[in-house]
């Protein structure tokens, strides 16, 4: 597989996850093109680091690609109850490599700041207050400055399965978030529940929801999150996948 299409598939960031959904079926899902509008719980989620592998199919058997490294803390800033959630995504062939480090409201996972970094150089910098964002990010080697308000709450859009995680899931559930994405701009997370199964972890069979989630109603991924503990599983998205174990050697 060419390594722009292994890209394209990469985990949490809608600039990757949004190429992959692009390279899907658009009759993947049928789900409606609306939702319950919702409010993700933060406080819900297990905090902690930890470790994912990224796979890609070839000849009907999975072969590992890459390492996606996931830190979720509590912190107390400027009086504001916060989490502190890094994901470092890296592909071994050492084409690609993106680390976003969040900074979030507990109480309901509204961003505070997001810094993004590629192949170890500062790329995106964004401060949310209230309805506003600013910041930059990095073009043709220059900064961009980014100037956003919007008619009302909105949630990051490069964190996907730990903002799933935390929404009050039920059965046959259907939500839509709104989000901001520094390249692709205002939009919704489409999110729906289309049942439960038993998922191996590294520490043990736990809980799923299995979820399909994306940035357009039938244009979705297969997303696994914890029951009890709340917390991102993987996901499926054609021929690529993300599980929890690998190696994150270095990846932090």
């Amino acid at each position: 597989m060419k390594e722009h299409a292994i890209k394209s598939f990469v985990r949490l960031s809608a600039i990757f996850l949004g190429l992959c959904l692009s390279n899907l079926s658009s009759g993947q899902a049928t789900n409606s093109s609306s939702g319950v509008t919702v409010v993700p719980d933060g406080s819900v989620l297990t905090l902690g680091d930890a470790c994912y592998a990224l796979t890609s199919k070839k000849n009907g058997t999975e072969q590992p690609i890459g390492a996606v490294f996931q830190s979720i803390q509590r912190q107390q800033v400027n009086g504001v109850d916060a989490l502190a959630i890094v994901v470092h995504q890296h592909l071994a062939s050492g084409k690609f490599d993106m680390r976003d480090s969040f900074l979030l409201r507990r109480t309901d996972l509204r961003p505070i700041r997001l810094d993004t970094d590629r192949d170890g150089t500062p790329h995106v910098h964004l401060d949310y207050a209230g309805d506003h964002v600013t910041g930059w990010k990095m073009v043709n080697g220059s900064k961009e400055p980014i100037d956003v308000e919007f008619d009302g709450p909105v949630w990051d859009g490069n964190l996907w399965g730990v903002t799933f995680a935390a929404l009050p899931l039920k059965v046959a559930g259907n939500y839509q978030i709104p989000i901001y994405q520094y390249d692709s701009g205002k939009g919704d997370f489409f999110v729906t529940v289309t049942g439960q199964q038993s998922t191996e972890t590294p520490k043990g069979i736990v809980g799923a929801w299995v979820l399909e989630a994306g940035l357009k109603p039938n244009e979705r991924v297969e997303y696994l999150v914890g029951r009890d503990p709340h917390m991102e599983l993987g996901f499926i998205a054609g021929p690529m996948s993300q599980h929890m174990g690998g190696d994150c050697t270095g990846v932090n």
